[in-house]
């Protein structure tokens, strides 16, 4: 029994203290569904794989319902965990929790007596405020965004719901970046606090119930100030049923909900109640891989979960200059070897790839795409050639070219071309079918993927005059001549740029109208004469009104028809005649090439 005044010596608990659970060893070369009987039978919640490998059974439990159990145990496993004496003090163990170790494997010399496991563990962690931060919000931003982040903190707080700013705009407020969009994460229902909310700032509420999420859009703050659009979720959980299909989710935590997230950097919260306003929550040690300018996964397999977690880590990566760590350069290579993710939509596959090109460098994205070959979710036989970087930059200056020009390019499409313009024809049919081209869109995308032929003309052919060239691109899609440019040189791609800028819009200053008033007969005639207009244009051979006039009159002498005016003087019937003769002697010979060269 203890003794008042009596001094009794601190024992400071170790590590041990902290375990939870049975651990088994099991081969690392070991597959998915052995390791999980093994762990079944000896009632294991971890299998340690070698000296810095483990994984949960939850996690070979799902490995198996995907189908993917004969695949290595190490494919799903935790790599480079790291180790920590028995002898060691609980401190040093929750130190590293807190730096987002997901476990810990306690170790007695080369044996493993068992895991700390961050899922199971209660971690004290050290309070931190961005209040300071959030006073330059309001220095760089104005009042209206601090104006919301308080409102909505004040309201949750009478509602008895907690709410966070989450992700992205508290990731770029440690960046000291302005985000575009203010994300809010509410514990409870986030859709009916939208509309709560809502009727404080106005605007309009978008509702996606199925995920328990809102946005607000054309809402205003203080003197009226727009506050772009603000997301409202709820935090939540969620269960993938297969790998590539759309998670079923179900109310959680402020902490779950982050830890079900993509990576680390995303994976932080911001307290607005005015009790705690502007208390961080760091659960998984974002702010340190911030400082690392590192994206770190938070789950081996969250790429097979979601592949589409690829397209946004090259995203991100581009925007922020982060690089993805090793751990998610093993994950891409599991989610790759998985099967072709019937789940996954091709409209969500095409999502990402729109998302990517709106990045000011979205082409750095796609470049990272090809250097970690992701684009074998497209197509198992995709091939990442030696050039694919250089066609991706020179799809971006071809988008920035067709910007400045105001010629109207989708830039999407662009990158698609692009990112197709090497490969098989048949790995191309199979790409725009996988990002869900249909009928017209994925003829003309695929004409112009494999617009070699066209290229390799425009760059070694003497057309003979601006006329030739038109003729031989009039009758191509836009994307064709963006496929024609990406393939082609110099000089093809010049050709291509005068057509886009000036040649297409070359037009006679006569109408149809016209010319039939000056006796060319209705019907296919009017079109063949002003087409010689057209080229006679094009090759400023004629200039003015009356120059078109009298080309009309030899047109009509050349075919046996009446001039409806006034004949010219014979020497001016003459010059026309000739050129009209030169026109379409050169017209009928492009034409005549042209038939040559089809199969």
């Amino acid at each position: 029994m203890a003794r008042t005044g009596g001094i009794y010596p601190q024992v400071e608990p170790g590590v041990t203290a902290l375990m939870r659970g049975r651990v088994i060893g099991f081969p690392a070369e070991g597959r998915v569904a052995d390791a999980l009987r093994a762990a079944q039978g000896a009632g294991a919640e971890v299998v340690v794989l070698g000296a810095r490998r483990a994984v949960r059974r939850r996690e070979l439990e799902r490995g198996v319902r995907w189908g993917l159990g004969d695949l290595s145990a190490s494919d799903l496993a935790w790599h480079d965990v790291p180790a920590v004496p028995a002898t060691a003090r609980e401190v040093v163990a929750r130190r590293l929790l807190i730096e987002g170790a997901p476990m810990l494997l306690v170790r007695r010399g080369r044996q493993v007596l068992g895991v700390i496991d961050a899922d199971l563990v209660e971690i004290a962690r050290p309070m931190t405020s961005l209040a300071h931060e959030l006073d330059h919000v309001d220095a760089r931003d104005g009042e209206a965004r601090l104006w919301l982040l308080r409102v909505a903190g004040k309201m949750g707080e009478g509602l008895g719901t907690p709410v966070f700013a989450v992700g992205g705009f508290v990731r770029d407020l440690l960046l000291g970046r302005v985000a575009p969009d203010v994300d809010l994460l509410v514990e409870g229902d986030g859709v009916a606090f939208a509309r709560q909310l809502r009727e404080e700032i106005g605007g309009e509420v978008v509702v996606h119930a199925a995920f328990g999420t809102a946005s607000i859009e054309g809402a205003s703050g203080p003197a009226g100030a727009r506050l772009g659009r603000i997301d409202i979720t709820s935090a939540r959980r969620e269960r993938y049923e297969v790998p590539g299909a759309l998670p079923v989710v179900s109310r959680a935590t402020v902490e779950e909900d982050l830890r079900r997230r993509d990576f680390s950097v995303n994976a932080l919260a911001l307290a607005l109640s005015p009790s705690s306003f502007g208390r961080l929550l760091d659960p998984l040690g974002g702010r340190r891989d911030l400082a690392r300018r590192r994206l770190r996964l938070l789950h081996p397999v969250s790429f097979v979960e979601d592949p589409t977690r690829i397209f946004r880590a090259a995203r991100y990566a581009a925007r922020l200059g982060f690089r993805l760590d090793i751990a998610g350069i093993r994950a891409i290579r599991l989610a790759l070897r998985v099967a072709a993710y019937p789940a996954l939509s091709g409209q969500r596959l095409r999502a990402e790839v729109e998302l990517m090109v709106a990045e000011p460098q979205g082409w750095r994205g796609l470049a990272s795409l090809l250097r970690w070959k992701a684009l074998r979710l497209w197509d198992a036989d995709y091939e990442e050639s030696r050039r694919g970087v250089g066609r991706i930059r020179a799809g971006a200056r071809l988008r920035r070219w067709a910007k400045r020009s105001g010629i109207e390019l989708d830039a999407s499409e662009v990158m698609v071309i692009a990112l197709l313009v090497d490969q098989h024809p048949a790995v191309v049919s199979r790409c725009l079918e996988r990002l869900a081209f249909r009928g017209e869109p994925a003829r003309r995308l695929q004409e112009a993927a494999t617009a070699t032929a066209l290229a390799r003309r425009l760059d070694r052919e003497r057309l003979p005059g601006p006329s030739a060239i038109a003729d031989a691109l009039g009758r191509c899609s836009i994307q064709a001549l963006a496929g024609a440019w990406l393939h082609g040189g110099r000089r093809a791609r010049r050709r291509v740029e005068w057509y886009l800028r000036t040649g297409r819009h070359v037009r006679p200053m006569l109408s149809g109208d016209d010319v039939v008033a000056l006796g060319v007969p209705q019907g296919p005639a009017v079109g063949e004469c002003l087409a010689a207009l057209r080229r006679l244009r094009l090759d400023r051979i004629v200039k003015t009104r009356g120059h078109e006039r009298l080309f009309v009159e030899a047109w009509l002498r050349k075919h046996g028809r009446r001039v409806a005016r006034r004949p010219a003087p014979p020497e001016r019937r003459v010059r026309f005649g000739r050129m009209y003769e030169s026109a379409t002697s050169a017209a009928h010979a492009t034409r005549k090439a042209e038939r040559e060269r089809r199969p």
